[in-house]
């Protein structure tokens, strides 16, 4: 029987090994560390329940941990890790291990388990990762080491539990939730804490092998060294756009002079500009290492404001009846010159395809999305074309487990054409100008900062500004699940 000391610093290593991304170089020693306790919390079972070999052979497999636990009058929690153990293709899983309790008691404990999964769904639950609640009184067991009878790790999880004890435990009664997730990086699948295809080694130390359908070639460069973030996504976002707008052509046509419009010239054009917020919906999928690509579809509102004038010599020639007393005509106050705002509502929906090149060193990235919008608007009579390039360079900075926030600065290239169809009525008699305005973005160009709080590899959100002086205006805001 090893000493207390002993066992408390693997479990000392174990919980440096779940509390951040673990290097490379580190993997390998601390995978062995994880198969040795496991082998000697066995034979250790096996001086008082002789079977415990029989029964791990027949199985589908079994899983091992550690954990160390704490309980307050009204919360505790724990952190552990372990592996699953595969008797049908031989293969180990490494798991992290994480408890949470709400209840009253006072405890502390620290014990190593093995949970014999004896079903094909065992096996695949422990393997896949999984969360589950119950209810339930915790062991109060004496540091002299092993219960006197099987037990289970969970009341009510029905798969049969060993349980060692390196200290005591007081009786608590409480609500307690037990996650068990893959550890991505001992268990060697490929993929890595940042978002984009990242070199972490030169690909000598480690052999993961990726199991799933997409990126194509991932197993190309996660043997060069490299990982690679979730494969798929679905993220909510908001954007809002202000910017100045110029008029790069203006029809008009008369009602006395039947349907359609004609360019119109001598117009001059001021303060024209666009305002919009747009929630969406966005998906996306890395299609190959370096290239994801993505669709998005989302709701516009929003205004754009129009002011133009004329000399009055389009109404004098396309209406000379209407401006000339000689003719018989009643003269309009446009045969002298006139003025005109529009606001228009823009209310519709956006559609986006694009796509994202992106690559990373260390903990270095650039990444360079391209991408497409069309903006029907069709209450406003309204639709838009914005063609995207957004290139921008960053770092992450790892923190605590597989958190981590990402920083970065950029420029964004973003290529906006409006054309607005309307009316407008001057007459008695329901006389009216229909135009149609095209207006495109003055400045094309804007710098851009942003950050993302990546919560663990599935979950993050993030934020991001540009800006060109006070001609343009953007911010986007997103919430982001990998899997």
């Amino acid at each position: 029987m090893r000493t207390p000391f002993v066992f408390t610093s693997c479990i000392a290593l174990f919980m440096t090994a779940c509390s951040s991304s673990i290097p490379y170089e580190e993997r390998e020693e601390i995978r062995q560390s994880i198969d040795d306790e496991s082998e000697q919390l066995i034979e250790e079972l096996a001086e008082v329940y002789p079977e415990i070999h029989a029964q791990l052979e027949e199985a589908e497999g079994y899983a091992t941990g550690v954990m160390s636990n704490i309980k307050v009058p009204l919360v505790g929690g724990g952190t552990g890790i372990g592996a699953v153990y595969n008797n049908v293709d031989d293969s180990t899983t490494y798991i992290d291990l994480y408890r949470y309790d709400v209840g009253a008691g006072l405890g502390l404990s620290s014990y190593r388990m093995i949970s014999v999964l004896d079903t094909p769904e065992n096996l695949e639950k422990f393997s896949e990762g999984f969360s589950e609640s119950s209810w339930g009184t915790d062991w109060n067991i004496s540091a002299s080491g092993i219960e006197a009878e099987q037990v289970y790790y969970l009341e009510d999880s029905e798969i049969p539990t060993y349980l060692v004890f390196e200290s005591s435990a007081s009786a608590v009664g409480s609500a307690r939730l037990m996650s068990v997730s893959v550890n991505e990086e001992l268990t060697e699948t490929g993929v890595g804490n940042a978002k984009f295809a990242n070199h972490e080694s030169v690909g000598d130390e480690s052999h993961p092998k990726w199991d799933r359908a997409l990126p194509f070639f991932a197993q190309d460069v996660v043997d060069k060294g490299f990982s690679l973030p979730l494969p798929f996504g679905i993220s909510i976002l908001y954007a809002e756009t202000k910017q100045d707008m110029t008029i790069s052509g203006l029809e008009a046509g008369f009602s006395q002079l039947g349907p359609g419009t004609v360019p119109v010239e001598f117009m001059s054009f001021d303060n024209n500009y666009s305002h919009s917020q747009s929630p969406q919906l966005k998906i996306d999928a890395w299609v190959f290492p370096f290239m994801n690509v993505f669709a998005t579809v989302g709701k516009v509102n929003g205004m754009a404001h129009v002011e133009f004038e004329s000399d009055g010599s389009v109404i004098n020639e396309k209406l000379p009846k209407l401006c000339n007393p000689i003719m018989g005509g009643d003269p309009h106050e446009w045969c002298d010159g006139w003025s005109h705002e529009l606001d228009v509502d823009l209310d519709g929906w956006n559609y986006t395809l694009g796509a994202t090149f992106a690559a990373g060193w260390k903990d270095y990235f650039l990444a360079i999305p391209v991408s497409v919008s069309y903006i029907d608007m069709k209450n406003a009579r309204a639709e838009e074309l914005v063609i995207s390039v957004s290139p921008r360079v960053g770092k992450q900075i790892p923190l605590k487990d597989t958190s981590s926030v990402d920083v970065y600065v950029g420029v964004s290239y973003l290529d906006s054409s409006l054309t607005i169809h309307g009316e407008h009525y001057y007459g008695d008699n329901g006389e009216y100008i229909n135009y149609k305005i095209e207006q495109e973005n003055i400045d094309k160009w804007m710098g851009l900062v942003g950050a993302s709080y990546n919560f663990n590899r599935s979950w993050a959100i993030q934020a991001e500004y540009g800006q060109n002086g006070a001609d343009k205006r953007q911010f986007v805001s997103s919430l982001t699940h990998r899997f």
